[in-house]
């Protein structure tokens, strides 16, 4: 493995040196065991095989021993340019009817739910030519009337269901401009079963519970106006592509949504959804012959459409002027400067992609050093985004406060101006170069490269450019791409100002009158029965034993190291690990957040950000609540030189009194931007329900506070902080006593340390009377949120919570989930759970959420009420449910440096073994009965809290007062800041 691992990264670093045609990276064919052709290039790192199947399916495949796990994308060459005119949104309300089932999955009796469904299909094509809305609504209560009689012949989320008994996580679907891509990670022992249910849904898709999805898209649809960064990106697109379909948004018009067409739906299916525009693409625990074979079994009688319609479109006019637009809503204010560019194949977008870097990589770009570090704007970045036909490059900046947006676009287009000057330097661009080799080394070492084929498989561009794609990169020179750059950014750029104020051209689409559906999630249709009985070879179970896995040693007194061997590269992690946080000072997280922007007494805050680019290593210092981690990672050839660079940094940072001042105003705008974060308002009242006033949350440094410190007092802070107690994680590729020397050679190992500051306690409320916190927000939806405590944290308690969980609220086949969004459309996003603590001495919590239409909340809340009052009995539900924890735990690998990490989690429980075990050898006898007992002594009867986040004037509080004494609270309340 370990040579394996060193021929990887030798590849990867010398691609550059590499020319197509004697490069020894050339695509070659060949044939396998069972005479499947594939092809394959040469020196690829990742080892891929690609096959297509006589059909044209292509199956991009590559091997990952990590764990007994598959990622697996099915991806569909069409998306939502693909929309016919009429219908905008079509794919992607496609790709919710993709989880509906097939004419095999999902249903009681085909033969008279076809004949219904075609009738509702026939009725909706009568809507949409209907002008009159007293006809149109008429024609929809018929609509209704069909689905309602349909419904009792359809078996809900069956292939979610599927994805639990085959025990797939991860399961899901997006829709883009170019694509749609439906995931599923399975384990390895599945490929037969997963391969056949997915060709099933695929080649037989059926438009079941069609208008209630539909009102879950309107949801969607309302929802994204409540977004003023997706309103911004919409309206960019609009202006920049007025022919192409790019002008239109993913989720389609309004007005096209409110007059859908199941025909039209059916005739997408027909047109794109075939083998010869489609491509399996799997990365994991996989046989190459014996993978292709079971796909060739399913998915190669798939009829092929030769005539797949080409997509055209009227190109963009030349853009020859500066435009202007601008939005206005809650959301913290922005601006974007964007110029329209070629698409994903261009020399034009690889250029784009060199300059976004150079402008912005997080570390040593132009704007990250002159704007962001030195605190000229609140935060900035730029990057190069290409689609198939056209892409742009976008600079984006966010103001600090008292600063206009048109000083920001200023800022942003100087640091443009010195990338067309040629004012950066030149190691930078090879530092960028290293930087993508190592992002490619982490790919290829997890199952990250199965995404890398679905970008391939979609711009339709060769995997020998895909994988090598860095040779684009290490030919560009300074000279080339400032010559570029001159060339291509003019005064033809798009300028989008978003500010504060009511939001503009709003739509909203009304949602019809639907009656609730009987949802049966108690049968099962003939082709699960036959599946259950397809039980695969097993896998077992591999359950950490952490004292083997975990070396240690004492450095010096008080200083233990772990040690983890990195058997896969030559990449390190090295962490220094302090059981102290804000609790225990609340100018430690001020202290090292201040670090980003100092320097030394002998380097400047941008030759140490030079340093670690061209090392090619991280360095970062974080604190929590109760924990404070430094941290530096990269190739482990350099762990010398970045330790010694780190420790310097720690003993000698130099304090600046004018920086301070300014991080100073970046943190209260940074606070002030955090109070129009409707889900920040939501954890906020969370947190007062379960401490009251007094919190984490709220345990912040007030102004005044801040304004008086001296920046000396914190740069001693960091000074001193590797004088208290600590003990260090290495994990990488060196021997332990190698790593103990370096660390002796180049830390504090007196042995001398000092005990942690006191940590403030805070003390949990007892929920002995039910209130209700509310905050006004100008939005479509309410945000809920129910909280009520129960016992402190129990071990005993955790396989039983892992069952009850999995069964109620774990997956979209969940109780909660076909009661509240399936059965009854109540709510977009619903889940309600236990929630185990984190730490020995804290409390357990009953959970609940629901994101739905004001005038929808009471019989949401009813209906959650209703499930958390009395446990839903399903034993079917609850069976798939347990084979899906089995499946998992079996599947599921505690490997490399989340040992550690787990082991750590683990000791905050006072936990020393792999409590999975536990889990696992409990759950295989778990009973319903079980799972009532313990809903019944740790759920039912709760006294709960219920927070709201929503616009007031849309808000029933006579409601509201039937569930409890209920208080509004400002933002500045809930935060206290």
């Amino acid at each position: 493995m370990k040579k394996y691992a060193l021929i990887i990264l030798a590849l990867v670093f010398a691609m550059a040196g590499c020319k197509k045609g004697n490069t020894g990276h050339e695509t070659k064919t060949a044939k396998d065991a069972n005479g499947y052709n594939y092809e394959y290039v040469e020196n690829d790192p990742s080892g891929t095989r690609i096959y297509t199947l006589d059909n044209g399916l292509k199956v991009y495949l590559a091997v990952n021993k990590d764990e007994p796990r598959i990622q697996t994308y099915i991806a569909v060459r069409a998306g939502a340019k693909n929309d016919p005119r009429e219908t905008t949104g079509l794919a992607h309300y496609f790709e919710h009817m993709m989880f509906k089932g097939s004419d095999k999955i999902g249903t009681k009796d085909w033969e008279k739910e076809k004949v219904l469904i075609q009738a509702i299909s026939d009725k909706f094509e009568e809507h949409a030519a209907e002008t009159d809305p007293e006809k149109k609504a008429a024609i929809y209560a018929q609509i209704d009337s069909l689905s309602q009689v349909a419904s009792q012949y359809a078996i809900a989320n069956e292939y979610d269901k599927i994805c639990s008994i085959l025990g797939a996580t991860g399961t899901n679907a997006w829709t883009s401009y170019d694509e749609t891509v439906y995931v599923n990670e399975i384990p390895s022992n599945e490929i037969d079963r997963w391969a056949k249910v997915e060709s099933e849904r695929f080649q037989n898709l059926v438009l079941r519970l069609f208008h209630t999805e539909l009102e879950t898209i309107f949801e969607e649809f309302n929802m994204n106006q409540d977004r003023d960064s997706r309103r911004l990106s919409n309206t960019i697109f609009a202006k920049l592509f007025k022919n192409h379909p790019y002008g239109t948004a993913i989720i389609g018009k309004g007005e096209h949504l409110k007059n859908p067409s199941m025909a039209n739906v059916m005739k997408f299916k027909a047109n794109y959804y075939v083998p010869n525009n489609m491509a399996i693409c799997m990365s994991g625990d996989l046989d190459f012959e014996e993978t292709i074979k079971i796909i060739d079994k399913y998915w190669g009688k798939m009829e092929k459409n030769p005539n797949v319609p080409e997509f055209t479109y009227t190109p963009e006019e030349e853009r020859t002027a500066i435009d202007e637009i601008e939005i206005h809503g809650p959301e913290p204010e922005n601006v974007s400067v964007v110029w329209r560019s070629q698409g994903n194949k261009s020399q034009e977008s690889k250029y784009l992609a060199m300059i976004g870097l150079i402008l912005h990589n997080g570390k040593a770009g132009l704007m990250d050093l002159d704007l962001v570090t030195a605190q000229k704007v609140m935060n900035a970045y730029a990057y190069g985004y290409a689609l198939n036909d056209y892409g742009m490059f976008e600079m984006v900046g966010m103001p600090r406060e008292g600063q206009s947006l048109e000083e920001v676009k200023d800022l942003l287009m100087a640091e443009l101006e010195k990338v067309k000057k040629g004012e950066f330097e030149d190691w930078l661009l090879e530092a960028i170069v290293n930087e993508r080799k190592l992002v490619q080394i982490r790919q290829i070492e997890g199952n990250r490269i199965a995404y890398s084929f679905v970008d391939a498989f979609i711009s339709q561009t060769p995997w020998e450019e895909e994988i090598f794609d860095i040779e684009n990169y290490e030919k560009m020179t300074k000279d080339s791409i400032v010559k570029f750059a001159n060339e291509f950014f003019k005064d033809n750029y798009l300028v989008a100002y978003k500010r504060m104020g009511e939001p503009d051209n709003v739509m909203h689409v009304d949602k019809p009158a639907i009656t609730q559906l009987n949802i049966d999630r108690t049968s099962e249709s003939a082709f699960v029965t036959e599946l259950k009985k397809e039980e695969p070879a097993a896998i077992s179970p591999e359950f950490v034993d952490y004292k083997a896995k975990i070396k240690t040693t004492d450095i010096a007194k008080d200083l233990p190291m772990s040690y983890i061997k990195n058997e896969t590269n030559e990449l390190f992690s090295l962490y220094y690990i302090l059981d102290m946080g804000k609790d225990n000072d609340k100018k430690l997280a001020l202290a090292v957040d201040y670090l980003d922007y100092l320097g030394t007494t002998e380097k400047s805050v941008e030759k140490l950000a030079e340093e670690w680019y061209r090392l090619g290593c991280n360095f970062y210092v974080s604190s929590g609540s109760d924990r404070c981690y430094v941290y530096i990672s990269g190739l482990d050839e350099n762990l010398e030189t970045a330790m010694k660079l780190m420790e310097e940094i720690l003993a000698n940072v130099k304090p600046d009194k004018d920086v301070y001042d300014e991080y100073v105003n970046s943190i209260l705008k940074g606070r002030a931007n955090t109070k129009l974060n409707k889900n920040a308002i939501l954890g906020g009242l969370v947190s007062r329900s379960k401490y009251g006033e007094e919190s984490r949350f709220t345990n912040n440094l007030s102004e005044e506070e801040l304004k008086a410190i001296d920046p000396e007092e914190l740069t001693n802070i960091i000074k001193g902080m590797l004088n208290y107690k600590h003990q260090i994680f290495y994990y990488g590729p060196r021997k332990m006593d190698d790593v103990v020397k370096v660390i002796k050679e180049n830390h504090n190992v007196s042995g001398e340390y000092k005990d942690y500051p006191e940590a403030k306690k805070f003390v949990e409320r007892d929920y002995d009377k039910p209130q209700v916190l509310f905050v006004n927000y100008p939005m479509t939806q309410v945000f809920i949120e129910l909280v009520s405590k129960d016992i402190k944290f129990d071990k005993s308690l955790m396989p039983i919570t892992a069952m009850f969980n999995e069964y109620y609220g774990g997956s979209m086949s969940s109780i909660v989930f076909q009661e509240i969004r399936e059965a009854k459309s109540l709510a977009y996003g619903c889940y309600a759970g236990y929630d185990e603590a984190s730490k020995i001495d804290e409390s357990n919590y009953v959970i609940g959420y629901l994101s739905t239409q004001p005038d929808k909340m009471k019989e949401a809340l009813d209906a959650l009420g209703e499930l958390m009052t009395e446990l839903k009995q399903s034993p079917e539900s609850f069976e798939i449910s347990r084979q899906a924890i089995i499946s998992q735990i079996n599947t599921e690998r505690i490997i490399k440096s989340g040992i550690f990490w787990s082991y750590l989690a683990n000791k905050e429980l006072g936990i020393e073994n792999d409590y999975r075990k536990e889990v696992y050898d409990a759950v295989k006898n778990f009973t319903l009965e079980d799972a009532t007992k313990f809903f019944n002594e740790h759920i039912q009867g709760k006294t709960y809290d219920i927070m709201i986040v929503g616009p007031k004037e849309k808000v029933d509080f006579n409601l509201l007062k039937t569930y409890g004494d209920v208080k509004e609270l400002t933002v500045d309340e809930v935060f206290n800041y």
